[in-house]
């Protein structure tokens, strides 16, 4: 029985939207450049967001010291729609990446946030975005996503 389902799943065709790197995801990741600021405490620090899909985001920041919350509110500046977008989202991991360029301490922190709650006009927004630059060939993407 388990041999006649994986071949089922595996011979299954898929839409091209929904051919993603990984079959555990529920929407596509993309690959962005878009600034986005963490309210850890009374701080807030700004981060670059370099992977983006519809559930959250990877942000990368020179590690300066501390530790990170377990949920954070975000404010994520929308590229290409001039949008700022508030969520609180739930750290999935949390790692320490040696760079040369990045901070006093030479390592650069990638966090890993999942959307918990947010705005559902934002959260349409934030979809849409994803979907519509996923299904432009690489060049339109890179064009888009930075001016």
């Amino acid at each position: 029985r388990r041999l006649i389902a994986g071949n089922w799943i595996r011979g299954a065709r898929q839409p091209k939207l929904f051919r993603m790197h990984d079959i555990r995801r529920s929407s596509p990741r993309i690959d962005v450049e878009a600034l986005c600021w963490e309210i850890v405490g009374d701080r807030e620090l700004s981060s670059l967001i370099v992977d983006l899909s519809t559930d959250g985001a990877r942000l990368e920041r020179p590690y300066l010291g501390g530790k990170i919350e377990r949920e954070v509110p975000l404010q994520i500046e929308v590229p290409g729609i001039d949008e700022v977008m508030w969520a609180k989202a739930d750290v999935v991991f949390d790692q320490l990446v040696p760079s040369v360029r990045s901070g006093p301490f030479q390592l650069l922190r990638r966090t890993g946030y999942r959307i918990a709650l947010a705005a559902s006009r934002d959260l349409r927004m934030l979809r849409d975005y994803v979907y519509s630059l996923y299904e432009e060939p690489e060049p339109e993407r890179a064009y888009i996503a930075f001016w």
